[in-house]
């Protein structure tokens, strides 16, 4: 009889102990960030930070230059002064000083006004970088959805849903009026969380389609909520 109730109570134990037996399914749609950088806009500007970084160099190079040849100058000229026969040397000097005082003065005309663009343009390549940047419009397509980003302010990760049914998985991406389709590819899963409720979420995220030139996938916990793709366009 003690071991026909110990059997029963070991099995209420077991049933007790279901972890659900009274959990809640949640049906919020697992989450992807995603991050655009405009890397032509970047390239722009390093296109833009190296020609000044010429100049200065240039002008540089010249500072040095001339530091030499009038150093050179007054000696040919004491040489002069005590009888020597330098006036070729003098002319040469004198003509490559003026030279370089030119040289100087077209790249300072070229770098006019830099001490102020160069901090401008450094701080908006690193907001570029960041991927902050206004998206026009992201639209799920095949499904009742409509749009779930339309111009609004600028942001640097955008975290779409996707289908905890696996329904949708193509996405328009608008940015300055030219529109591109991301797909993506995942596994659907069941979690329960500490509150027994279960979880619909996504695992093994991958982009399988997208047109931009270069990416940044995600490579470690590509699950919901913690994957992130790098769009460069």
């Amino acid at each position: 009889m003690k071991q026909l109730l110990s059997i029963f109570i070991l099995f209420l134990l077991v049933v007790s102990c279901d972890p659900c037996d009274d959990c809640e399914t949640v049906s919020f749609e697992p989450t992807v960030s995603l991050i655009f950088i405009n890397q032509d806009s970047i390239q722009h500007i390093n296109d833009s930070l190296s020609v000044i970084a010429f100049n200065d160099s240039v002008i540089n190079a010249n500072i040095d230059s001339l530091d030499i040849l009038r150093d050179s100058l007054e000696i040919v000229l004491d040489s002069i002064e005590n009888g020597g026969s330098l006036n070729s040397q003098r002319m040469d000097l004198e003509q490559w000083i003026m030279d370089r005082q030119a040289d100087s003065l077209l790249y300072a005309e070229k770098n006019l006004g830099t001490d102020t663009i160069v901090p401008i343009l450094t701080q908006t390549r690193s907001t570029i970088n960041s991927g902050l940047l206004r998206v026009d419009q992201i639209e799920i397509l095949g499904t009742s959805y409509v749009n779930l980003f339309e111009d609004i302010d600028s942001a640097t990760t955008w975290s779409i849903p996707l289908s905890y049914e696996g329904e949708f998985t193509q996405y328009e991406v608008t940015i300055a009026g030219v529109s591109e389709i991301i797909e993506f590819a995942y596994d659907n899963y069941q979690e329960v969380d500490q509150q027994r409720n279960v979880l619909i979420r996504a695992r093994n995220i991958r982009v399988i389609n997208e047109p931009y030139d270069s990416l940044i996938n995600c490579e470690e916990n590509c699950v919901d909520g913690e994957a992130t793709f790098t769009f460069y366009f």
